[in-house]
């Protein structure tokens, strides 16, 4: 079952216990070490009611995990009962959140999760709209997620801040809430935190480098509480989650703290040369060695080219025929383009950028974005996402609700009745127009329809916006499946992922210091998420890399790339 194993991996997978972090390098294979070692835990595991709990912290990457589980070790299609297989979030809510949440919050009921990723947020008031962009840092103060999502004055505005705490105390709680009240939970009841470590024995953390210091401490009250095999695994160098607050500085800790962490430098994804020009922007000692048979010695040497504001699509293009030319058949999954600003999106693809002063949507429409955004998802084939869509559509309209939950669907279709429910949601879906035209003139045409079918409200669009396209005003929504031909996205939504050719475009600066800056000075990509950021999209490639850089960047690129030292 193990074969495919290195002397690195089989140690980590069969030998090691107690409390360790791997500290793994891009490519290293260190999913498919979490996928082995919790295949090997599962194959021998004595216990009926205590289980392993293998976290990440996107769906992806769980999903991942899953995928070599089952088809690398023929473990069977899903985690077993008493194991739990997802994200560190989902953990959170189920395990501790959810049930005991009601205990610090001090609500009547079970909480409810609203904003993203459960659902759209509008507040009913102007005090309330902000609701889902505050939370609590570990000392227990009220942050913004977002600084430039606030009125300049929030921290003194108590209209705000008291309306923050009082949908609070009625139970509702964002994502970041969540896991600060389930920190306080543990801190203020050790008997929860002892029998979650009794239930869940043993912990794998997968891209534990993007831990924020809320989630390490509920881990380290689990291992206060007895807790005592403990996996970390990640990257520090990957770390680009610093928005979500992320402090990879923390695994770096545990490595330094736990005598039992080691290093993976193995590299099973790209070739040598991309391995030897991405040594230059990491921490590590010395270069990855590429050990794959198929890619190791391929000969493409990464390169640096300019753009300017009117040329990225003729890189682009480019950019394709150079993989041609190189053997590899361009698709989705063999060719991406990814980019650092989400603005840089509408100059790769020619999509028209929105105007700041002309918004799309009505100030407090709970529903209309919605039901564009379903039909949108629905007629490039995301049947389930846009069903969803426009199903919390429907029911934030019919009862008045700023926020659709889960909880909110199942109680109405409890009332409504299953079938009767789901086939008039179809209905409306069939009804709607097609997304090939302005949302002005598709806004129109919907209502047309939705009286015909008897519907009792209308949709709305402001006047500003009503010449945009839905490519423009869902294009940096990553769950909307348009086909280029090649994969588009940002760094963030590539992170985890293999391919054989990637063009990274980056601007003169992301958030902070400009990328010149940064590389002249010499700065340590420990201390800059913006390196990190460039890290880890030049490291997505197996056999060409390619970065795009504005003209005035290029020499400080080429010094960076210069100091390699090649095995």
């Amino acid at each position: 079952m193990f074969n495919a194993l290195s002397d690195a991996q089989r140690e980590i997978v069969l030998t090691k216990s107690g409390n360790f972090v791997v500290r793994a390098c891009p490519g290293s294979g260190k999913t498919f070490c979490v996928a082995a070692r919790l295949a090997r835990l599962i194959e021998n595991w004595p216990l009926k009611y205590s289980g392993v709990a293998a976290l990440s912290f996107t769906n992806v990457a769980w999903q991942e995990i899953e995928k070599k589980y089952r088809d690398a070790f023929n473990m069977g299609d899903d985690i077993p009962f008493p194991h739990f297989l997802g994200t560190i979030d989902s953990f959170i809510n189920r395990f501790i959140f959810l049930p005991h949440g009601h205990l610090i919050l001090k609500c009547p009921d079970r909480p409810i999760l609203v904003g993203q990723p459960h659902g759209i947020w509008t507040g009913k008031f102007f005090a309330q709209s902000f609701f889902d962009n505050l939370t609590y840092n570990i000392e227990g103060n009220i942050v913004a997620i977002s600084e430039r999502k606030m009125p300049l004055n929030w921290k003194t505005n108590q209209y705000i801040l008291n309306a923050k705490k009082e949908l609070l105390k009625a139970g509702y709680a964002t994502q970041s809430d969540a896991n600060y009240f389930a920190m306080k939970v543990l801190e203020a009841f050790p008997q929860i935190a002892k029998s979650i470590a009794r239930r869940f024995p043993y912990l794998i953390v997968d891209e534990a480098q993007d831990t924020s210091d809320i989630q390490m401490r509920i881990i380290d009250l689990l291992i206060e509480n007895g807790l005592s095999e403990v996996m970390l695994v990640g990257d520090p160098d990957q770390a680009i989650f610093e928005w979500n607050d992320a402090r990879p500085d923390l695994l770096i800790k545990k490595f330094d703290e736990w005598p039992a962490s080691i290093l993976l430098n193995e590299n099973r994804r790209s070739s040598q040369h991309i391995c030897n020009a991405t040594f230059s922007t990491s921490s590590l000692v010395k270069p990855s060695l590429a050990v794959s048979i198929d890619v190791k010695d391929f000969t493409h040497k990464p390169s640096i080219i300019t753009y300017n504001d009117n040329n990225l699509p003729q890189i682009v293009a480019d950019f394709i025929k150079e993989c041609e030319s190189n053997g590899i058949a361009v698709s989705e999954k063999t060719t991406s383009i990814v980019y650092r600003s989400k603005g840089l999106i509408n100059d790769i693809t020619g999509i028209e950028e929105l105007k700041i002063d002309k918004p799309a949507w009505v100030t407090h429409d709970n529903y209309s974005k919605d039901f564009a955004r379903g039909k949108f998802l629905y007629d490039h084939g995301d049947y389930r996402n846009g069903f969803k869509s426009i199903e919390k559509a429907l029911i934030k309209q019919m009862l008045g609700l700023r926020h659709c939950s889960e909880e909110d669907i199942k109680k109405f279709i409890n009332k409504n009745g299953f079938i009767k429910f789901k086939s008039a949601v179809y209905k409306v879906i069939k009804s709607l127009p097609k997304t090939d035209r302005a949302i002005g003139v598709w806004i129109a045409e919907a209502n047309v329809s939705l009286k015909t079918l008897g519907a009792r409200f209308h949709l709305s669009i402001n006047s500003g916006g009503q010449n945009y396209t839905f490519e423009q005003l869902f294009i940096n929504d990553s769950n909307i499946p348009v086909n280029r031909g090649y994969r588009l996205g940002t760094v963030h939504s590539v992170k985890g992922e293999t391919f054989d050719a990637t063009l990274l475009i980056l601007k003169t600066r992301g958030i902070g210091k400009a990328y010149k800056t940064l590389l002249k000075e010499n700065v340590m990509i420990a201390d800059s998420e913006e390196l990190r950021i460039a890290y880890v999209g030049m490291t997505r490639p197996r056999k060409i890399l390619v970065l795009a850089v504005p003209k005035v960047d290029r020499t400080a690129w080429q010094i960076k790339f210069s100091s390699i030292k090649v095995l």
